[in-house]
């Protein structure tokens, strides 16, 4: 009996050690050059552009600076291999706002969305969605 609990055992940790990694966020850290289209509902032609370099870690995975916020806290995160979806709670100019998203890591390529709801603005609740695409440039300064 102690035998097999031990054989049983020692192949329940195999598994993990193997199926465990599958579950790590898996990206090149460094700075990423990226650029965001935005769009408002109701708005035909967006917002127009954005481009920007962040550095990205495995610590902080998440680019926050086409936010244009003073601070982003992540409230839930949920990562598998080359994707990961978020949660954060964010503060800006006009309050706390939230940003739901999620990014797909591909070799040295992100690609992801994300929107923003920011409030209500004359009654209306104000959605901004983000689309964008970011590239590994380097090593952080």
């Amino acid at each position: 009996m102690p035998r097999r609990l031990v054989l049983l055992t020692m192949l329940i940790l195999l598994h993990w050690l193997v199926v465990l990694p599958a579950y790590a966020l898996n990206f090149a850290q460094g700075e990423w050059e990226f650029v965001v289209r935005q769009s408002i509902k109701g708005m035909p032609q967006g917002m127009g552009k954005l481009e920007w370099r962040e550095c990205l870690t495995p610590a902080n995975p998440i680019p926050t600076d086409y936010l244009q916020s003073r601070s982003c806290d992540v409230l839930e995160s949920h990562a598998v291999y080359h994707t990961l979806r978020y949660k954060m709670s964010c503060y800006g100019d006009h309050g706390t706002f939230t940003n739901v998203g999620k990014l797909h890591f591909s070799n040295f390529k992100i690609d992801g969305n994300s929107k923003s709801e920011i409030g209500d603005v004359d009654g209306t609740k104000m959605v901004v969605r983000y689309k964008f695409r970011g590239r590994r440039i380097g090593d952080c300064p």
